[in-house]
C-alpha cells in the first residue's frame, strides 16, 4: 500500500464548473494554444545570396518538426502553464479543518465592563483587552468562512443590540465588527439570547418592519431566520453574567470562548454615599464597601475627594473575598460632590472609582400678593429661604389682572401666599391666607378679639421645630374650614390654624394678621410673633411642606447606561447637564428644555461620575447671588457608578449555563476550510505576466 502524505490525504476538491461542455471547451483551450503556433508559420520574401538559400532550406526541415519547435519555445510552455494553473483553480482546491461548519453562525460578543480587563496570554504578540482579544478572533473567524456558510453578530451588556442580521458578505460583517464598542455596562445575556433565538429558530416568517427580508432592509441576506436550519452559537465571554435558564436555545448549539484569566487581581467599589448629619446639618457623613473580587491579597490606600480636594484617607488591607466598609465625616454647609478612589493597579480600573454628592435645596416658585408686610418680606428673603424659594411680590390689584388669572390656571407657582386678601377663584396650586378666609368654604366662628394660643400640633410638618406659647396676638378671630381640615394651632377663641385638603392641593388659613392698620392707615404690629426665632422657621416650614422645598439631601445613583428620570421645580426653565470625572474636570454635555410639568430623562450616562443639572434659563428671575455663584444656579445632581460584585468579579469562568445546559468552554482552534484557488490564480496571472516579457523581448 502506497503511504499518503497527511497534507494530500486532507487536501479536497470543489469543482467551480458543473457539466460536460464546460470542462470540454477548458480543455480545448492548450489545444487551441498549440495550434496556433503551427496555424502563424509564415513565409516572408526576401533577396538573399543564392549560397545562403540553399543552407536556410535544409534548416527548414529541422524547423517543420513539432518536438523541436515546442523544446526550443518557452513561450508556449508558460501560455500552457498558466492555463494548466487557471484549470487547477476552477477546482478550487482546499485542506478542511477538524471540524465541520453547520453553515449559520450567530456571534455573541460580550461588551460589557468586565471586557476591559486583560485579557490572559494575548496571544497576537502584544497586550490587549479582553474585548480586543474577543474581536480579533470574531475576525478571524469570519475571514475563515466558506461561501456557503452566513453569520450575524449581537453585541451585549446590559442590553442586546444587532449589529449585523444573517449575511454570507465578509466586509459587511467586518463593518459591524469594526463598529463593535466595549461599554462600562454591567451584564445580562438574556436579551442577546432572545435576539439570536428569535432570527435564528423558525417561528416567524418575516422581519420586524413587515417584509420577507429578501431584499436585505436589514441589512442581511435575507435569512431571518425562517428556515428550521441548526446553526452555531459562538458565545465570545468571560463569562461574567448569571445564569440563564428561562429560554429554550432550540436550533442553536452554544460554543463558549472563555476570554481572559481565572487568575485575577481586583479591589472593587460596591458602595458610596453621602447623608447630612440630622443633628449637625453642616457635616457630611459618607460610607464606602470595597471588596476584594480577586485571587491574591492587597493592601493599599484609600483617598476621599471633597470638590477636587483631598480631605481624608485610610489604609486598605483584605485577603481574597473579603470586603471592608469604611465611614468618613468632613463639614461641608453647602450642596457638594465626592469622589473616593482606591488608589491600586489591578484588572479593573473602572471600580477603583465612586461617586456621590447632595442635591441642592429645591427652589421652587412662590407668588406673595400683599399690600405690605415687612415681616413677612424679611422672612422670605433670608438666606436659607433664597436657597429653596423664589419669591415675586405683588400688590392686591394684581388679582384683577388677566396675567394673574392666566397664572392662576397653569399652575405656574408652587405656593401663593394671599396677606389680608383673597382671590376671586382658588388657585391650580397651594395656598396660603393670612388674616382672611380664601372662599366661601371657610368661616369665621367667633367676632374679632384678642386670643391667646392653647394648644399646637407639634407632630405636624408645618409646626415642626417650634414654641409658639409665648405669642402676643392683638386682634384675631377663630376659624372653621371644610371637611377634610386638621386643627394645627387652637386658642381660647377657637381654631386659628388649619390646613385643608382641596384636590390635589392644600390651602393654610391663619386666623390673625401679622400686620394692621390703624384708623388713620398707618401699619402697625398685630403681634410678636415677627420678633420670635420661630417666625422664619415656621415659613420655611411652610415653604416645604406647601412648596414642596427641600435642602439638600443625598442624590441617587445609577449604573451606567440608565436612564435617569429627573423631576424639576416649575421655575426651571432649561438647563444644562455637567459631568465630573475623576481628574475633577467639568464637561458639559447637552443643554435641555424643561417641560411644563418639570420632568425630563437623562439618557447621556455611559461614563462614571458626579452629573449635575445647572439652570440656564429660568421661568422667574433667580435671586441675584444665584446668577453670581454658579454653584448655587445647580438645580439637581445624581451619580453614575458601576456597584456591580459580579462585574468587578473578573475572573473568566470556564463553563456557564445558558438555556437549561452547561457549556464548557472550548480549547479548539478556530473551524475553517483553507482554499487555495486564489494563490493558483495569482501564480497563472504571474506566469502570463512573465510570458508577456519575454515575448516582448524578443520582438525588440
Amino acid at each position: 500500500m502506497i503511504a499518503v502524505p497527511r497534507a494530500l490525504a486532507a487536501l479536497s476538491w470543489i469543482p467551480a464548473l458543473t457539466g460536460v461542455w464546460p470542462w470540454a471547451l477548458l480543455a480545448a483551450v492548450p489545444i487551441g494554444i498549440i495550434l496556433m503556433y503551427f496555424l502563424k508559420l509564415r513565409r516572408e520574401p526576401i533577396e538573399v545570396p543564392s549560397t545562403y538559400l540553399w543552407s536556410r532550406t535544409i534548416e527548414d526541415l529541422h524547423v517543420n518538426s513539432l518536438l523541436q519547435r515546442l523544446r526550443n519555445s518557452i513561450l508556449l510552455l508558460l501560455q500552457l502553464l498558466a492555463v494548466l494553473l487557471a484549470a487547477a483553480a476552477l477546482f478550487r482546491p482546499g485542506v478542511r479543518g477538524q471540524t465541520s461548519s453547520l453553515g449559520r453562525i450567530v456571534f455573541l460578543l460580550d461588551t460589557s465592563a468586565s471586557m476591559q480587563a486583560p485579557a490572559a496570554d494575548a496571544d497576537n504578540g502584544h497586550s490587549e483587552t479582553r474585548f480586543e482579544q474577543a474581536r480579533r478572533r470574531i475576525g478571524e473567524r469570519v475571514e475563515s468562512m466558506q461561501d456557503h456558510e452566513s453569520a450575524m453578530l449581537i453585541t451585549f451588556s446590559d442590553r442586546a443590540e444587532v449589529m449585523q442580521g444573517f449575511t454570507s458578505d465578509r466586509g459587511r460583517l467586518r463593518d459591524a465588527l469594526a463598529r463593535c464598542q466595549v461599554t462600562n455596562r454591567p451584564t445580562d445575556i438574556l436579551a442577546a439570547l432572545r435576539a439570536a433565538d428569535g432570527l435564528a429558530n423558525a417561528r416567524r416568517v418575516s422581519n420586524t418592519d413587515g417584509s420577507d427580508g429578501s431584499d436585505g432592509s436589514d441589512g442581511s441576506d435575507g435569512e431571518s431566520g425562517a428556515d428550521a436550519i441548526p446553526a452555531e452559537l459562538q458565545l465570545y465571554s468571560d463569562g461574567n453574567f448569571a445564569a440563564t435558564l428561562d429560554i429554550d436555545l432550540g436550533n442553536l448549539q452554544p460554543v463558549y470562548h472563555a476570554i481572559g484569566s481565572e487568575q485575577t487581581k481586583n479591589l472593587a467599589i460596591t458602595s458610596f454615599s453621602a447623608t447630612r448629619n440630622l443633628q449637625d446639618p453642616t457635616q457630611v457623613e459618607a460610607f464606602a464597601t470595597v471588596v476584594n473580587t480577586g485571587g491574591e491579597a492587597v493592601a493599599t490606600e484609600a483617598s476621599l475627594f471633597l470638590e477636587g480636594r483631598l480631605v481624608d484617607a485610610t489604609e486598605i488591607s483584605l485577603a481574597p473575598g473579603e470586603q471592608s466598609g469604611m465611614s468618613f465625616t468632613v463639614e461641608a454647609a453647602d450642596a457638594i460632590r465626592l469622589r473616593f478612589s482606591i488608589n491600586v493597579d489591578d484588572d479593573l480600573s473602572l471600580d477603583n472609582t465612586a461617586y456621590a454628592a447632595l442635591t441642592p435645596a429645591g427652589l421652587v416658585s412662590v407668588l406673595v400678593v400683599t399690600a405690605g408686610n415687612r415681616p413677612l418680606e424679611l422672612g422670605l428673603t433670608t438666606d436659607k429661604a433664597k436657597r429653596i424659594a423664589s419669591c415675586e411680590f405683588v400688590t392686591p390689584d394684581y388679582l384683577t389682572s388677566d396675567a394673574y388669572a392666566k397664572r392662576a390656571t397653569t399652575g405656574r407657582d408652587d405656593l401663593m401666599i394671599f396677606d389680608r386678601c383673597k382671590p376671586p377663584k382658588l388657585p391650580a396650586t397651594h395656598t396660603f391666607t393670612i388674616g382672611e378666609l380664601p372662599s366661601e368654604d371657610w368661616k369665621w366662628t367667633t367676632p374679632t378679639g384678642g386670643l391667646t394660643l392653647i394648644d399646637i400640633d407639634r407632630g405636624h410638618p408645618i409646626l415642626r421645630y417650634l414654641e409658639m406659647y409665648s405669642l402676643l396676638v392683638f386682634s384675631g378671630r377663630g376659624i372653621e374650614g371644610p371637611e377634610g381640615t386638621s386643627t394645627l394651632v387652637e386658642s381660647d377663641l377657637g381654631t386659628v390654624m388649619a390646613v385643608a385638603p382641596r384636590g390635589g392641593y392644600r390651602d393654610l388659613v391663619l386666623g390673625f394678621a401679622m400686620v394692621d392698620e390703624d384708623a388713620d392707615g398707618v401699619p402697625q404690629a398685630n403681634t410678636n410673633w415677627y420678633a420670635e426665632r420661630s417666625w422664619p422657621v415656621f415659613l420655611l416650614n411652610v415653604l416645604r411642606y406647601l412648596a414642596g422645598a427641600a435642602d439638600s439631601s443625598s442624590a441617587p445613583t445609577y449604573q451606567p447606561g440608565d436612564t435617569v428620570p429627573v423631576r424639576l421645580e416649575g421655575v426651571v426653565n432649561e438647563v444644562e447637564l455637567v459631568r465630573t470625572d475623576d481628574a475633577d474636570r467639568d464637561t458639559s454635555l447637552e443643554v435641555l428644555a424643561v417641560g411644563e410639568g418639570g420632568s425630563l430623562e437623562i439618557v447621556d450616562t455611559d461614563l462614571p461620575g458626579n452629573y449635575q443639572l445647572t439652570s440656564v434659563e429660568s421661568r422667574l428671575p433667580l435671586p441675584s447671588d444665584t446668577r453670581t455663584d454658579p454653584r448655587t444656579n445647580v438645580v439637581d445632581r445624581f451619580a453614575v457608578n458601576l456597584f456591580d460584585t459580579q462585574e468587578s468579579s473578573v475572573s473568566t469562568k470556564p463553563d456557564v449555563e445558558i438555556g437549561y445546559q452547561r457549556v464548557t468552554a472550548t480549547s479548539a482552534g478556530i473551524e475553517s476550510r483553507r482554499e487555495y484557488w486564489r494563490l493558483l490564480l495569482m501564480l497563472a496571472l504571474a506566469v502570463l505576466l512573465g510570458e508577456w516579457w519575454l515575448y516582448s523581448r524578443r520582438v525588440s
